[in-house]
Parts: C-alpha cells; sequence; structure tokens
C-alpha cells in the first residue's frame, strides 16, 4: 500500500480502502441532495475497519469537504429565522457531547463505550429513518424557538458523538414545513456550521491527529465520485426500495459495533 494509506492490523487493505472511499461517497451523496439520512451508514462503516474516536477523527474533515461545496451551492435559500435557534441549541450539545468523550476516558474506555454510544445512536436513527419509510406517523414537533433550540441540543450531542445527527435535523425540518429548497440549504448550512464547532474538541481530545488527517485527505476522493453517483441514482432508482437498502446495511454494521462493545 502507498505510505499515505495507514492500515490497522489485522484489516485486509483492500477492505480498509473500500470502507473509507464508501463512506466518502455515501457523504457525497447525501450532500448532492439524494438520500439526505444515507450518511448514517458512513460511522458504522469506517468503524468497522478503524477504532471509533480514531473513525470519527477521519470523518470530521472529509464531512467539511462536502459541507464548503454544499454550503456554497445553497447559500441563497437558507432560512436563517429556523436556522438560529437551532444552531444555538447546537452549540450546547456540542458541549454536552465534549463531555461525555472527556468522561470517558482512557483509549480502552473510550472504544468500548463509543461502539455502544455511535451503534446505538446510528441504529436509532435507522429505526427513525425506516418509520418514516413506512409512512408511520412520528410526535409533531411545532416550530418554536423552543423546541428549534431542544432540537439543535440533540443535534449537537449525536453530531459531537456519532456524526449521526441529520435525520434529527430532516424531521424537524420536514415537520416545519421547510420547502425543499430551504430545507437542503438549511440543513447545509447548519451541519456546515456545526462540524466547524466540533473540530476545536476533536483536536484537543486527539482525535484529529497528523496520521488521521493524511487518512481523511485520500479517502476524500470519494465525495465527489459520490456526488456524482448520487445525482445519477436519483433519476434512476425509487427511493423506497434504495433507503431499504442503506437502512439494512446501516443497521447491521451499528448492529456489529454495538456487538463488539458486549464483547469488551
Amino acid at each position: 500500500m502507498p505510505g499515505f494509506i495507514h492500515v490497522p492490523e489485522g484489516v485486509a487493505p483492500w477492505w480498509f480502502v473500500t470502507a473509507l472511499l464508501l463512506a466518502a461517497a455515501i457523504q457525497g451523496m447525501a450532500k448532492s441532495g439524494f438520500g439526505g439520512g444515507i450518511g448514517i451508514l458512513a460511522v458504522p462503516l469506517v468503524a468497522n475497519v478503524l477504532p471509533p474516536g480514531e473513525a470519527i477523527g477521519v470523518l470530521l474533515p472529509m464531512l467539511i469537504v462536502g459541507d464548503i461545496f454544499a454550503s456554497y451551492v445553497h447559500r441563497r435559500s437558507v432560512d436563517w429565522p429556523t436556522l438560529r435557534p437551532v444552531l444555538g441549541g447546537s452549540l450546547l450539545g456540542i458541549l454536552v457531547g465534549t463531555g461525555i468523550l472527556i468522561w470517558l476516558g482512557t483509549a480502552d474506555q473510550l472504544t468500548a463505550a463509543l461502539n455502544l454510544l455511535v451503534g446505538g445512536i446510528c441504529l436509532l436513527m435507522v429505526l427513525v429513518q425506516a418509520w418514516r419509510l413506512a409512512g408511520k406517523p412520528l410526535p409533531r414537533v411545532r416550530p418554536t424557538r423552543r423546541n428549534g433550540t431542544l432540537v439543535g441540543s440533540a443535534v449537537g450531542v449525536a453530531s459531537t458523538l456519532a456524526h449521526s445527527a441529520g435525520p434529527v435535523a430532516a424531521i424537524y425540518f420536514l415537520e416545519i414545513k421547510l420547502d425543499k429548497a430551504k430545507l437542503v440549504a438549511t440543513a447545509a448550512w447548519l451541519f456546515f456550521l456545526v462540524n466547524l464547532l466540533k473540530l476545536p474538541t476533536y483536536l484537543g481530545l486527539g482525535l484529529i491527529n497528523p496520521s488521521t488527517l493524511l487518512q481523511s485527505l485520500w479517502a476524500a476522493a470519494g465525495i465527489p465520485i459520490g456526488s456524482v453517483l448520487g445525482l445519477w441514482l436519483h433519476k434512476r432508482i425509487p427511493e423506497k426500495p434504495f433507503f431499504a437498502i442503506v437502512y439494512f446495511a446501516a443497521a447491521v454494521a451499528a448492529g456489529r459495533m454495538i456487538w463488539k462493545a458486549i464483547g469488551v
């Protein structure tokens, strides 16, 4: 393997490269406006070839790369009055998520706990999305500043621990009846800003370091590939079967993380 690709011991090189490029492509597809919540598959996928703490560290720069393009493309359609309270609540959620990461302590504790936390959050988000996919109703959320702040807090915690807050934000924005253009733009800017706000935590805790950053840089090549693929699939594949396959894969990957945590 090239010197800039550091494959962990016990992981097949082909699977390591495939997992990271596929995770990047999935994020590109999600950012392109196709599949929204399909980005939740990326974290458990990468966490199957890297320790979860390292996995979320590798993914954050990749997410920001995708966010830069998405926020620029959709910059004129942002619903700022809706975004502000959600972003304010997200800052509180990031602080809570940071406290949880600090509390987890040592590397062994972090690996075991993050397997359980990240796997659990991803599995919960898959179940929520599957419930929506089946046409089942979810609890109604009124578009108030207080509710926006509460939703933002949940977004901040889930995003800090697992980069898995997309479905939470999407459900809220759908519930308050944002049109498609505003929903995509507001979500793009929310996660661009949230991911930037997470950087000090990840850098301070060593979740992003020169080694993880190198992995992020080469794997980010999958993002534009995913963006193009997402646009192509959007015109050719019905959404429900595609979502069902992606959510099933995400549930299996998240379940494997939980199993590993229980077995530690």
